[in-house]
Formats: C-alpha cells, structure tokens, sequence
C-alpha cells in the first residue's frame, strides 16, 4: 500500500514539474511575441547627439536614445557627406566589443557612401570568460533582460532612422554580425519595417551553437564538454523567446541574406543551415572564403560589405555604387 501511495506520490510530483516547466516554457514564448517586443521597445522620446568628427565621405555622431519605457540606448550615427538625400538608412548590430563604434570602420565605406548607419552599444558587455568567475552569479540574472533590451534597442533605432527627413522610410534595413546576426533576424520578424534582413556569420538552434562556441579555442581557456553542454543548453533555455528560427520565416516577402564563412569554425555548417531553412522566400546564402568575421578584420569586412550592397543594390534598396 505505501509503495503503491509512493508511486502515486512520485506520478503526481512529475506531473506537476511537466505542467509546471511547460507553463514557464509557454510564459517565456509569450516574452517573445511581437507585441511584447514592441512594447518593450515603447517610442522614440528623446535623442541626444554629439558630433565626434569626419572621415573623407561621412560625418559621425555619438547619439543617445530614449524610449517611453525607460530604455537608453548609447549609438553612433555616420551620414554620408557626398550624396544627396533620401538615403538607405542601416540599423547595424556588430560584435559586443566594438559595439557602435563598427560604423567607422574602413570596411563599410562601400555601404556608408549611400546610407545613414547607425550601430548600437550592448546593454551588457561581459568579460571575456565570465562563466569562470564570480560574474557568473550576477551575469545569470542579467542575459536574458538584456538580451530582450538589446532586440528592443535594435527597434528603437529603426525609429530613430524614421525621425530622420535624409532617409528613405521604404528603404531601411538591418544588417547584423555574428550575435547582431541573432538579434536582427528577431528584430525583422517582429517588425515589418526593414525592406530587408541581412546575417553575417550567423545561426540557429542556440544550444548546439552556444555550446559549440564555449569549447572553442577561441575562448582563450575553452570550457570543458560537460560544462559547455550545460551552460549551452541552460543560456538557450532562458533565451526561448529568442531562438532566431522562430523569426526567420517571419521577415517573408522582404529578402533574408545570410552570408556565411565556408572555413568558419565557431559557427557550425549545421547551425548556419538551421537558420537558412527555417527563413521563407526570398531568401539567399552565400558561402564566403575565410573564417569567422570580426570587425577589426578590416579587408574580410570591406569584402563581405561589397556583397552586401552589391545584393541590396540589386533589390532596389541601396543606391549603386
């Protein structure tokens, strides 16, 4: 009778952990749906901007966004000097450590000749190997809001290129990089403004991926298979409401370009294909020579913006140059 009670016991207690997880599982999809996106978003209240100087055919200025919700957002703005307005205006999410300042790099002239290009700082910058540390017991608390401010935050600077009379409303479009590749891929399918949605280097199923990246060489100190498997898998978990395949087939009828390194070994063939196949037409992958794309690799990222504006040119949202 008591093993029966027991077994009884145990049945109850898993069901309620089931019902329990798959309630906070469908909590977490409603964070992502679009509305919540937007809402987190709020609109555009206020924008603060500071000339920093000038190149030979762009003036650049720090800018600082802020949202009805209380979302700030820290930016940079680069403008073209030589063409004539409407311009293509470019919301660009790069790597967490060059943040906004990816819009003076050499590799975008060909981009920022006929575009207003505005990049944005990462509301979380952690170290390089956090999960190590003592930066773990905050960090754990912090990813997932911040993950939802920074698709948020991507968002607020389509509004801000709205607010600008130099850029073509029908001609905006988001390009992000590696885990900008993540968020502008959530952004395009949450929101119908981009003309176009383009991945650089990036992917989905976010377990395999991030597990992948905390074993790889690159970490400087790699972590070892059972805790990048657990760590892969529980970041993936919380950031549910964020899976970029969910938002891939959602960018349809405006274009998906995902551009992709054949050599790249941080983010797997089979990860770069995930994301590919859960977009819709018209959508298109190219396979580039090299390694995985960093900002700082000026000649790989002046090659992959030719391709870029070569593509965008094609569809009649950047002017050709």
């Amino acid at each position: 009778m008591r093993r029966r009670a027991l077994v009884v016991g145990l049945a109850v207690a898993a069901v309620a952990v089931i019902a329990g997880g798959s309630l906070l599982l469908l909590l977490a999809r409603a964070q992502g749906s679009p509305e919540r996106l937007q809402a987190r978003k709020g609109r555009l209240v206020a924008v603060d901007a500071q000339r920093l100087g000038e190149d030979a055919i762009s003036s650049i200025d720090a800018l600082t966004l802020r949202s009805s919700t209380g979302l700030t957002v820290h930016a940079r703005v680069r403008v073209p000097r030589e063409e004539r307005p409407p311009y293509a205006g470019v919301a660009l999410l790069g790597g967490v450590k060059r943040g906004s300042r990816i819009v003076t790099t050499p590799g975008l002239d060909v981009i920022a000749r006929s575009a207003v290009l505005v990049a944005l700082d990462y509301p979380l910058k952690p170290s390089r190997n956090p999960w190590k540390s003592l930066e773990a017991l905050t960090l754990m608390l912090r990813l997932r809001p911040a993950a939802f401010d920074t698709v948020a935050a991507a968002l607020l600077l389509l509004d801000y290129l709205e607010t600008r009379a130099d850029v073509a409303r029908d001609r905006m479009f988001l390009v992000g990089g590696s885990l900008g590749a993540v968020a502008v891929t959530v952004a395009g399918g949450v929101d119908p403004r981009p003309a176009a949605v383009v991945a650089l280097y990036g992917g989905a199923a976010l377990g395999s991926l991030v597990t992948h990246t905390l074993e790889h060489p690159d970490q400087g100190v790699p972590y070892a298979h059972w805790q990048a498997v657990t760590l892969g898998y529980g970041l993936a978990w919380l950031l549910t409401p964020l899976e970029p395949a969910r938002y891939a087939g959602r960018i349809a009828p405006r274009p998906f370009i995902m551009i992709n390194g054949e050599g790249d070994t941080l983010v797997p063939r089979a990860n770069v294909l995930a994301l590919f196949e859960a977009a819709r037409l018209p959508k298109e992958l190219v396979w580039v020579a090299g390694e995985h794309v960093q900002p700082s690799e000026t000649k790989l990222l002046e090659s992959v913006s030719g391709l870029v504006a070569t593509r965008l040119a094609a569809r009649g949202v950047l002017s050709p140059r």
